[in-house]
């Protein structure tokens, strides 16, 4: 089997390493190999893996989720080899065709937008068990539970704070679970702090961007443009007929 690996970021962060293949796997090999392409980029700060076949026009990640930061990396991939700027494919934890353009900055930077047509970010409000409010917002192949306020960086609180929302809401088995904090700067943006779990690998990362969690703090804020831990900016726009998500995106190694 031909392969070939690739890492991208998006918005500064979050990469995504990507082995691309010339047919598809079985959902236990993408999880296998999977972990041992995590293991191949840990040096350069990989924080998921996912496979690109472009024969089938399609790409999948490693735990079977939806990653809306790996889906513009896919994009990216599949512009390198087919010099298309405007690409149709599908994705894993989404059940319509993604529509993305991408648009080269420099050699290795791209400035990239997908369209999730007739995607729908359900909303609901919840409760901690303290009386916190949240929102639970539901994409399908993530869920993101969201609470304004601040994050707390000690990585053994916030591991901790996850487990106990994925327990007390019942998301054990969904694909991938995200606890997004997020705060409001003075100067109206939107700072998000995203936690990520996914099932079938295992992994849980504090994430350096998050494409979904842009998406479900769009829908809880109303804002468009959501500042990654990264510093930097991704933009969603939630529309009746689907949900656009871009930013510069980079071609790593």
């Amino acid at each position: 089997m031909t392969k070939k690996q690739t890492l991208i970021t998006a918005a500064g962060g979050n990469g995504t390493a990507i082995e691309i293949l010339d047919q598809a796997l079985t959902r236990k090999e993408y999880e296998s190999r999977g972990k041992a392409l995590e293991s191949d980029f840990a040096a350069d700060g990989v924080e998921q893996a996912g496979f690109l076949i472009p024969s089938d026009r399609h790409f999948e990640m490693a735990g079977g989720e939806f990653c809306g930061n790996a889906t513009r990396s896919a994009a990216v991939a599949l512009y390198k080899g087919y010099r298309e700027s405007s690409l149709s494919f599908t994705v894993s934890g989404f059940a319509g065709t993604v529509n993305a353009s991408v648009k080269p900055l420099t050699e290795k930077t791209f400035f990239v937008e997908a369209t999730f047509p007739e995607m729908v970010a359900k909303m609901k409000s919840a409760k901690l068990r303290d009386g916190t409010p949240v929102s639970i917002v539901d994409l399908g192949g993530i869920v993101h539970v969201v609470i304004e306020g601040e994050f707390p960086k000690d990585e053994k609180t916030y591991t901790a704070a996850h487990r106990q929302i994925v327990d007390q809401f019942g998301l054990h088995e969904r694909d991938a679970v995200g606890v997004v904090w997020f705060q409001r700067e003075s100067n109206e943006a939107v700072i998000i702090h995203p936690v990520v779990w996914v099932r079938a690998v295992d992994t849980f990362y504090y994430e350096s961007s998050c494409g979904s969690g842009t998406i479900a703090v769009g829908r809880v804020t109303g804002s468009s443009s959501i500042v990654q831990p990264t510093g930097k900016p991704i933009s969603a726009e939630i529309t009746e007929s689907g949900i656009t998500l871009s930013s510069e995106m980079e071609v790593v190694c």
